[in-house]
């Protein structure tokens, strides 16, 4: 009997002392508490993985687990992660709003205004913790009605001044090896400078098809008019319509995208063709994407002008709450439909940078550098050399967001254009403010 009440006193204080070794007190909380918050996503989340064998099932180790998942974009872990703890600690509230953004990320907009509903009526919540709640339900309402059928459009009106209009050179006169002379240039081969009204009109539209895909279309058109010079008055559309599917790792999409062009009052060209591309979510703040197209450029003008076109480009971006950095790469060609016109047979190497500031809730500032390199693959028929251009272009805006409708943009665009034939040599500067309203 007394062996019995040995034992029986010895396992009690044994499953005693196990169940005090909860994570909180383990030498393991602190490390991955830390990682967490300086944000050392992909060490805290490797560190939790270790851990999950001893401590899965523990509130405290389930809530962190939760954020580090978050944070590497392993959405669905961190759903299971903090519907643990919201089981075993009701009214832990901080874990019910990581759960509700969990759903969020996951596209279960029901759950996550159910949640984030709830803790707006809650009347001990914290204030910071109830204005989050109530900002990310604001989110999940827009999301959910976006998934039915989601339209905006805006319109803008912009006034500008273009200081070389026909991307004239500044050259008086060229030498032509075909003549064997100097040929004294035209004013209209000249660069022209002119103040400009542009209209412009954009409409996005998606409709979810599964909580996985949807289709997404959009358009936008621009009207120029130029105050003297109204034979370079335009009108372009760019129209894309696009199949997105998300996937376990990636979201790819497939479409087409037509691009028609008219010049002073007559249809002049229209490049259309099928698009590919994939993206990634690194993290919470890289995202990487490639995009390919496969077309042509048919010009009614011109016949001779018409090409085959392809282009191929990669991208990296970065994003914090007050920075965006985008970094892209592309290579394109441009190859003539007929044989007359073979010199104008071209391939692009471009690189480009952007940077958007976000200055405080209504102002943001960009900052744009680009650089193309153009190789021209057959001999020129009037200069008997191959061409090659190298263009610079900087670009730089300054944006007010007054209202959720209106704002306002004040941007200047410079380009640099030097070529091997003087006659394709050019600056040019750009200066625009523009208003645009959405709705």
């Amino acid at each position: 009997m007394n062996r019995v009440v040995l034992v029986f006193f010895f396992l009690l204080f044994t499953s005693a002392a196990v169940q005090a070794e909860t994570f909180r007190n383990s030498s393991a909380f602190t490390p991955l508490k830390q990682k967490i918050a300086q944000q050392q996503n992909v060490d805290a989340w490797q560190l939790a993985l270790k851990l999950e064998a001893d401590y899965l099932g523990d509130p405290d180790f389930d809530f962190l687990y939760g954020l580090a998942a978050l944070k590497v974009q392993e959405n669905e872990r961190a759903v299971y992660a903090f519907e643990r703890v919201v089981a075993n600690k009701p009214n832990w509230l901080d874990a019910q709003y990581y759960l509700a953004s969990a759903y969020y990320t996951m596209k279960n907009y029901h759950a996550a205004i159910e949640i984030t509903q709830s803790m707006g009526e809650i009347n001990n919540i914290s204030e910071k913790l109830k204005v989050s709640a109530l900002k990310l339900n604001s989110l999940a309402v827009i999301a959910l009605e976006k998934q039915s059928l989601f339209v905006q459009h805006s319109v803008e009106a912009n006034v500008g001044y273009d200081s070389n209009v026909n991307a004239g050179t500044s050259e008086d006169n060229v030498f032509l090896p075909f003549l064997n002379q100097d040929i004294i240039l035209s004013d209209e081969s000249k660069e022209i400078s002119d103040s400009y009204l542009a209209l412009g009109y954009q409409l996005k539209a998606s409709k979810t098809l599964t909580q996985s895909s949807k289709l997404t279309f959009s358009g936008a058109s621009k009207l120029h008019f130029f105050s003297n010079e109204s034979d370079y008055n335009r009108f372009f559309l760019n129209t894309n319509l696009q199949y997105q599917k998300d996937f376990a790792d990636v979201s790819g999409s497939v479409g087409v995208r037509a691009v028609p062009l008219w010049l002073d009052g007559e249809y002049y060209r229209t490049q259309y063709g099928a698009t590919a591309g994939l993206n990634k979510a690194l993290d919470k703040n890289w995202r990487v994407a490639t995009d390919v197209f496969f077309g042509k450029t048919k010009n009614d003008i011109n016949q001779l002008l018409s090409t085959k076109d392809t282009s191929l480009q990669a991208s990296a971006q970065y994003i914090t709450q007050r920075w965006r950095h985008l970094v892209s790469l592309a290579y394109s060609t441009e190859i003539s439909e007929f044989d007359a016109s073979q010199h104008n047979d071209r391939k692009t190497n471009a690189f480009n940078y952007m940077i958007n500031y976000a200055l405080d809730s209504n102002w943001l500032a960009s900052l744009n550098i680009s650089y193309q390199h153009q190789n021209y693959q057959h001999e020129h028929p009037f200069f008997f050399v191959k061409r090659v251009d190298k263009m610079w272009m900087f670009g730089t805006a300054i944006q007010y967001q007054d209202t959720e409708r209106w704002s306002y943009r004040l941007s200047a665009n410079l380009q640099d254009k030097d070529s091997n034939l003087a006659l394709f040599s050019y600056q040019r500067a750009d200066i625009n403010l523009s208003a645009r309203m959405s709705f």
